[in-house]
């Protein structure tokens, strides 16, 4: 299994007001590395209109997605992180200010990002972006996180 994650699906300090630009900038990033079809991101903005704060798993964490037949292609995540934090509506885990946008190819690959995404957080990932701002250190910190968690 291939997980596709590089530096061009990271954003890093964006100006974004609202809870549904920073969805919709998640999933940009996903399809210009063929990750998914582009109405995938209005797949995942219906998951959030559906479902609200669900997607926010962890404090100042969401984590938007869809299901694989929505126009997943390939398993992948995007990072943004917001210059502003946001309210998505969750009373434990607002403000959030690092979104990360997950494709899964199918069920077993979904799995697979929950794995990446739990080491993440258990590597206090929201910590770590509130302090480096750097592309490439995010990308080396989130890379060694996914070959661990994948062993």
């Amino acid at each position: 299994m291939e997980i596709i994650f590089d530096r061009r699906l990271i954003a890093l300090d964006q100006n974004i007001t609202s809870a549904s630009q920073a969805i919709e900038l998640s999933g940009t990033l996903l399809p210009r590395q063929q990750i998914c079809r582009p109405e995938y991101i209005t797949a995942m903005l219906d998951v959030y209109k559906d479902f609200g704060p669900a997607i926010v798993i962890d404090s100042g964490l969401a984590m938007p997605h869809a299901r694989p037949e929505k126009g997943a292609i390939r398993t992948g995540f995007s990072l943004i992180t917001t210059r502003q934090p946001l309210h998505f509506g969750h009373e434990e885990f607002d403000p959030v200010s690092v979104i990360i946008g997950i494709a899964g190819a199918d069920a077993d690959n979904h799995i697979k990002m929950i794995q990446i995404i739990a080491a993440l957080i258990e590597s206090d990932i929201v910590s770590f972006l509130r302090e480096e701002h750097d592309i490439n250190a995010v990308f080396n910190f989130i890379h060694n996180k996914m070959e661990s968690s994948l062993c």
